[in-house]
């Protein structure tokens, strides 16, 4: 079993950092909690394995973190060394969001293991280690609170087990990757890793599944009660499902409430809304004009492109759809179901009427389709552009 080394003070963490970037690829992991004990997105723990050492690096007990840990960020930075994930999108996006760090040559293992088409994606580094490497992992510390402190050491085992085995895994993965000649793949898809980046979702209430409980003409009052929520949740540092659930912005949002008398005994709000000034603001929120909940942007609307059209436009994108779709079942015939889907799913299908092949498709998944499209004697071209709207 490797050293374990748990370190808590900046100047460790820059000691640390100065010999990592010494090695050829690293084994990175991060626990972070999302929105289940504070408000927002909190980085609680680094876990790198540089194939001797674990490093658990806490960035809690720092002074000044975003100063301290960044020699750690110039080795995440840095394309001359490897990092090795397992489903790496969501670790990158918080690193992006929270500190500016965009990590440059990363390996990760979930990508490699999709690109065999050996089963649907989005299997558990548990799961793949005890199929690729015949090893059970203790998983027990997956839905603990990382913000906890102090650690225990059986949260730093498990946090430890996570990077630990990346380094077999991978090479594994890449051997049979290898074997069916697919390490072009693994290549492409892992360097469009690099190009992730946080974006900041001006209108988060839409996405939640509580507005479709309530009438168009309520959505304004819906958005600033789920606005205020989010103060209050970012005053006492807490989840805002704490403050109140979705179902019950929606509840208050159809049945708002008119004063603080009433407020006094509301179920299933958090004492603090209840309280000067937040629920004087409650109420007030009742009693206020809104104007109408602006359009969404065309970019940021389901299907815009296909809303668009009407008459023979409308009919030569479905004729488009429709050679994709056969040539997904052709996929699906000559590789299999699996295969067909990382080509043409969904989203891609409508991302290739749009803005054709020759866009939208990987150079892997671009050359598969040409075959399957020669292949089958479907004229590939009828794809490969963008949608003409003009002629």
């Amino acid at each position: 079993m490797p050293d374990i080394q748990y370190i808590t003070e900046g100047n460790l963490v820059a000691h640390t950092a100065q010999a990592l970037h010494q090695r050829a690829r690293l084994a990175i992991d991060l626990e972070f909690d999302d929105m289940r004990h504070r408000y927002g997105r909190n980085l609680a723990l680094i876990q790198i394995f540089d194939g001797e050492t674990v490093f658990l690096i806490d960035p809690l007990p720092l002074t000044n973190p975003a100063q301290e840990l960044e020699p750690l960020w110039a080795v995440l930075r840095d394309p001359a060394v490897e990092k090795v994930f397992h489903s790496c999108k969501s670790d990158i996006l918080l690193l992006d969001e929270l500190y500016g760090v965009h990590v440059r040559t990363i390996t990760d293992t979930s990508v490699q293991y999709t690109l065999l088409a050996e089963a649907d994606n989005n299997i558990s580094l548990g799961r793949l280690i005890q199929q690729e490497l015949g090893l059970e992992v203790d998983k027990g510390e997956q839905k603990s609170n990382w913000l906890k402190r102090p650690l225990t050491e059986a949260q730093k085992q498990y946090a430890a087990n996570d990077v630990l085995y990346l380094f077999e895994l991978t090479d594994r993965l890449a051997a049979k990757l290898a074997a069916l000649g697919r390490t072009p793949w693994a290549e492409q898809e892992n360097k469009a890793l690099e190009e992730v980046r946080y974006s900041r979702d001006e209108r988060p209430y839409l996405r939640l599944a509580g507005k479709y409980r309530i009438q168009p003409q309520e959505l304004p009052l819906f958005r600033d009660l789920y606005l205020l929520r989010d103060e209050v949740a970012r005053y006492i540092d807490r989840p805002s499902y704490m403050v109140a659930s979705n179902d019950r912005l929606a509840e208050l949002t159809r049945l708002p409430v008119t004063s603080t008398g009433h407020l006094r005994n509301a179920p299933g709000l958090h004492p603090e809304l209840k309280r000067s000034p937040f629920a004087e603001r409650l109420v007030t929120l009742a009693q206020e004009g809104r104007e109408p909940e602006p359009p969404l942007p065309a970019e940021q609307r389901r299907f815009p492109f296909r809303r668009r059209l009407t008459g023979a436009k409308a009919a030569l994108a479905d004729a488009r759809e429709a050679l994709l779709t056969t040539l997904k079942t052709h996929l699906a015939e000559d590789h299999s179901p699996i295969m067909a889907n990382l080509v043409l799913s969904n989203r891609l299908i409508a991302d290739i009427v749009e803005q054709g092949a020759n866009y939208t498709l990987r150079p892997w998944q671009h050359q598969l389709l040409l075959e399957t499209a020669e292949r089958h004697g479907i004229d590939f071209e009828q794809v490969a552009h963008p949608f003409d709207l003009k002629s």
